[in-house]
């Protein structure tokens, strides 16, 4: 049996440190304009996924798309800055990312109740960096597989990221379980394959599934 495992929002608590970068971004950047700070989030977070989507897609690579949705977010507010200084502010957003990268607190004790399993992770985005995530928030040894969108060229809700790990673990999909916290993009298609998808509601959000949890620390009772 494999337990795999989704990043952001699952293990990785990304909108806590998005939130807090933007945050300061805005005001050594930005706030000099006239938008309001949360206004600003919202936007950074609309166009955030648009960007990031075009390099799911592969239209873009991880760096273009650090480029382009800088370059639109100031353009939205009227102005035009080059492929270098929209890198260079980036970067200023990068750095306070960087710093504010934490686990939630359920995952540590999840995964050390867990040491009797294979472990795995399954996982869009950029592969350095999610690698990079991982060793930041001390949780890199854990797991045996490691699968990032960037390492194949196919992000979820492509099945075929799914098929790619369970082959990679040499396991059958049907015996692998897979936890995630979008029903979209980790449990319907992870389900698709055969595999045991175990929602990860935390925002406890009014849907239901056969197999659903709350917290990590209720992981167990689902296996």
């Amino acid at each position: 049996m494999m337990i795999f495992f989704d990043l952001d929002e699952t293990l990785f608590d990304f909108k806590a440190a998005e939130y807090l970068a933007v945050n300061d971004f805005f005001k050594q950047c930005v706030e000099q304009s006239n938008q309001h700070a949360d206004d600003f989030y919202q936007l950074w977070c609309e166009v955030g996924k648009t960007h990031f989507d075009r390099f799911l897609r592969g239209e873009r690579t991880f760096e273009q798309q650090k480029i382009e949705r800088i370059q639109e977010l100031f353009h939205r507010s009227g102005l035009q800055i080059s492929d270098v200084h929209a890198q260079e502010y980036f970067q200023i957003y990068l750095n306070r990312f960087e710093d504010n990268w934490k686990a939630f607190d359920d995952v540590i004790p999840t995964l050390t109740a867990l040491s009797n399993h294979r472990l795995g992770i399954i996982t869009n985005g950029d592969s350095a960096q999610q690698r990079q995530k991982l060793e930041k928030i001390g949780i890199m040894d854990y797991f045996q597989v490691i699968v990032a969108a960037g390492d194949i060229g196919i992000s979820k809700p492509n099945i075929e990221i799914f098929e790619y790990a369970c082959h990679l673990a040499e396991e059958n999909p049907a015996d692998c379980y897979y936890v995630g916290d979008n029903m979209d993009s980790d449990i319907i298609p992870c389900e698709k394959i055969k595999m045991r998808g175990i929602w990860l509601n935390r925002k406890n959000e009014n849907k239901s599934h056969t197999r659903s949890i709350k917290r990590l620390n209720e992981l167990q009772s689902q296996l």
